[in-house]
């Protein structure tokens, strides 16, 4: 039997439960199991499987250090060191863009970085493995609070979200927005699959879109909402598909 513990801070109870919940979903193929516990000011994590799928562990555990690591560790950190009094949406926005900013080179830095082995402690991994990055994420910080007079503009505001989401990695080339009865509704094509999303609000569509960083983005039908058709196409120049097939038949 093969065994592994993972452990964290109270404090930062959210890394460990993130982990625990990229791995759960290949826990299956790894023929393997987790349990969470407590033990005075830490949260730990084991997981467990027969010798001869540990690789498999180890590969799944990995995958969702670095995802934790790139993701919420960077958001934590980036909201602690970026205190903007900007309008909650605005902010919250802001703040998904800067995770996604530089995210494929960050990713390979932590696969470089992180290594799986028993009794590993992320808040440990962070304070004194992850110099190299927090000192980009706090250079990006200080850069945007230091241009902060131009995120309370529309136009800037959009050109600056703009200019960050080109820099990340597209996970999708086109993506389709709708609107009905004040939901929205996501579809593009992936590799293998369909990609079909739904959105219950605003702020819940631009964080799905920020993460996917689409290479081109279409709405089909109207936004009655004019500050997100603002924000739809100033960020993502997204084009609305009467138009853009009246300009491929010209």
């Amino acid at each position: 039997m093969y065994q592994l513990t993972v452990s964290v801070d109270n404090a930062n109870a959210g890394w460990l439960y993130s982990v625990e919940d990229i791995v759960k979903s290949k826990l299956k193929e790894c023929f393997a199991v987790s349990a969470l516990s407590v033990s005075g000011r830490r949260l730990y994590c084991g997981f467990g499987c027969e010798a001869c799928n540990r690789a498999k562990l180890n590969a799944a555990v990995k995958e969702g250090l670095v995802e934790m690591y790139a993701v919420v560790s960077k958001f934590d950190f980036v909201k602690h060191n970026l205190a903007l009094s900007l309008p909650s949406l605005r902010y919250d926005m802001l703040l998904h863009t800067l995770v996604a900013f530089d995210r494929e080179n960050e990713y390979k830095l932590l696969n470089k970085l992180v290594s799986v082995k028993n009794g590993m402690a992320l808040d440990g991994i962070f304070n004194f493995k992850m110099g190299e990055l927090k000192d980009r994420w706090l250079e990006i910080c200080n850069l945007t609070k230091t241009n902060g007079a131009y995120l309370y503009d529309d136009e800037t505001y959009n050109e600056l979200l703009r200019f960050l989401i080109s820099a990340v990695n597209p996970k999708i080339n086109k993506l389709t927005v709708c609107e009905h009865n004040g939901k929205y509704r996501i579809t593009g094509a992936l590799k293998n699959s369909m990609l079909d999303l739904s959105a219950v609000d605003v702020a819940e569509l631009m964080y799905y879109l920020i993460d996917l960083a689409p290479l081109e983005l279409f709405i089909d039908g109207s936004i009655t909402n004019g500050e997100l058709y603002r924000r739809l196409t100033g960020i993502f120049d997204a084009k609305t598909i009467s138009t853009y097939k009246n300009k491929t038949k010209n």
